[in-house]
């Protein structure tokens, strides 16, 4: 092997990312989402807004959260 390999290969192994930074970080409670407990609990006490409701609804899904 010559020494401009070596090189190469000493390159690569200091500027690649570590295994552990490639994997998506644990999902997260969304913005959306927690606007839309906020909503859903003002339902209980009978002042929420249904259309509200519906589109943090959309967009808490949108986000990849669950209801």
């Amino acid at each position: 092997m010559g020494i401009g390999v070596v090189a190469a290969v000493l390159l690569l192994a200091v500027l690649a990312p570590p295994a552990w930074a490639a994997e998506p970080a644990p999902p997260k409670n969304r913005h959306s989402c927690r606007l839309l407990l906020d909503e859903q609990r003002k339902c209980t006490m009978g002042e929420c807004d249904k259309q509200l409701i519906a589109r943090l609804r959309r967009e808490c899904l949108r986000d990849g959260g669950r209801i």
